[in-house]
């Protein structure tokens, strides 16, 4: 169990056979360093409560004391993660289930085959909660009942350590400028890299906009197209970073633009929009769980969006406003302690903590 004065609950999240190495969340992640996994995503469960994220099933019960209940991770071999989820049921240890990767074309891509589609039913039927962190629910799978499922189910978007110095990575109003693409895949569809480009385009032919900061991930192929279009922008606009940056250097780099701008549209939970909170700034245009909570006003599909684009570039009164509603939401709903305190009303959870 946790320390009540830093969280209600602890959660053990568990990756069985990942490739992301134990971390310890016993005392509250102080700072970025390179090299070690940001507190955010689904380590962000483990760091909000308390408790430990881990790839392997021995070493959560060699611990099985100090945890209220184990999340494990739904991955793409869905039958591993049933075997862990039944060995820790064995164990006597209250079980939560979610995908590692949770939009709806991402789950559904995962079970294409028939054996994860068997191991995700008896994963269903057999734990104890279904966490989603998005506000598109997993899909409920064959001969699990509506009211069994909904009874399980909890929609608790990631949390993020706003209340922790260490990740404020905001800096003062004089010093942002222009837009940063939040995207940063061509082949991946979903994303629509490329349209948040071409429409970044448009945007600067209409609003006078200093610089507009992409990172290509994709090598020589992702240079070219890149440089290509270049040349449809203002000249010297488009600012191009030729590799992937550490996640304290990446961070940096992004609280230095005044908007970070992506077209996302696949339903994600929303990490860019939450290294937006941190660096204290907006985000603008997809439609994750975190952009539809925190910046809803300028999320995919909202009437308007593309104006208050313009008012947040060129009004700084306009900017302060949004940035202290969208912390303001962010402080209620999305800190560490606010996630805390919804696990901790969850039936599940409560009854571990009598």
């Amino acid at each position: 169990m946790t320390d009540p004065e830093l969280s209600p609950v602890s959660l053990a999240v568990l990756n069985p056979r990942g490739r992301d190495p134990f971390l310890d969340y016993q005392e509250l992640p102080s700072e970025p360093f390179p090299g070690i996994h940001a507190p955010v995503n689904f380590h962000a469960y483990a760091a909000a409560t308390g408790g430990a994220f881990f790839d392997t099933t021995e070493e959560v019960i060699a611990q099985r004391d100090r945890f209220d209940a184990v999340l494990v991770l739904i991955r793409k071999r869905a039958w591993i993660s049933l075997k862990a989820v039944r060995t820790l049921q064995a164990a006597g240890i209250p079980v939560i289930v979610a995908w590692k990767e949770c939009s709806e074309a991402q789950i559904a891509k995962q079970l294409r085959s028939l054996r994860a589609g068997m191991a995700y039913r008896k994963l269903i039927a057999l734990a104890d909660g279904i966490l989603s962190p998005t506000l598109t629910p997993p899909p409920r799978p064959a001969g699990i009942s509506a009211h069994e499922f909904s009874a399980k189910l909890r929609t608790i978007p990631t949390p993020y350590p706003l209340e922790l110095p260490g990740w404020d990575f905001s800096r003062p109003l004089e010093t942002r400028s222009g837009i940063f693409v939040g995207t940063r895949e061509f082949k991946t569809a979903s994303r629509n890299h490329l349209r948040a480009i071409q429409e970044l385009i448009a945007i600067t032919e209409k609003i006078p906009v200093p610089r507009v900061t992409v990172i290509n991930t994709e090598g020589k192929s992702g240079s070219r197209q890149l440089h290509s279009l270049a040349g449809q922008f203002p000249e010297g606009v488009l600012q191009i970073v030729e590799s992937t940056l550490p996640y304290p250097t990446y961070m940096k780099l992004l609280a230095t633009h005044r908007v970070v701008y992506q077209r996302d549209l696949s339903g994600v939970p929303g990490q860019v929009a939450g290294d937006c909170l941190l660096a204290r700034t907006l985000c603008a245009g997809g439609n994750s769980t975190l952009e539809k909570i925190a910046f809803n006003e300028f999320s995919a599909g909202e009437n308007g969006s593309l104006d208050r684009l313009a008012a947040v570039l060129t009004d700084d009164a306009e900017y302060a406003a949004a940035i202290e509603a969208s912390q303001d939401i962010a402080a209620e709903q999305l800190s560490y302690s606010a996630v805390a305190k919804r696990l901790a009303e969850w039936d599940i959870l409560r009854k571990t903590n009598l």
